[in-house]
């Protein structure tokens, strides 16, 4: 059951520090803590594949909406428009999750983004999300 007190990171349940600490008490909760830290968070090198990787098909994100795959977060804001961020959130370096009611958020502490331009309409996060360049070849949308 979902208290708010867990969010998901790297298709892994993480209970919150709080909810952790609430749980299991200050002296076992250090060791734990690493299990969901900052460093399982996909890197820039790891979403910034290299040049003509394909990131998504274009059938595969929805209008209005995007998909996170392998540390990319592809979008299509408009129609027949796709744009690409690295997924990880410059807050805490957790994964956002794909674009709801036209919004990006990160689960961990509900940091926003815009998925038209990246950039950061509220929470924790100081600056916006980092655009990845893509092309369009067919149906693939690649890394430019």
């Amino acid at each position: 059951m979902y208290d708010g007190q867990e969010f998901l990171r790297d298709n892994r349940w993480c209970l919150s520090r709080r909810g952790l600490l609430t749980g299991v008490g200050a002296l076992g909760a250090a060791g734990l803590l690493s299990a969901c830290g900052a460093g399982d968070s996909p890197t820039s090198s790891q979403a910034a594949a290299k040049a003509g990787t394909v990131l998504a098909r274009t059938g595969d994100v929805p209008v209005g909406g995007g998909t996170v795959t392998d540390g990319v977060l592809v979008v299509q804001p408009e129609a027949g428009s796709f744009k690409a961020y690295d997924a990880t959130c410059p807050h805490q370096g957790v994964r956002v999750a794909a674009p709801r009611d036209g919004v990006v958020t990160c689960p961990a502490h509900n940091s926003t983004f815009s998925p038209s331009d990246g950039s950061r309409l509220g929470g924790p996060a100081t600056r916006g999300l980092t655009e990845i360049p893509v092309t369009i070849n067919g149906d693939e949308i690649l890394r430019a």
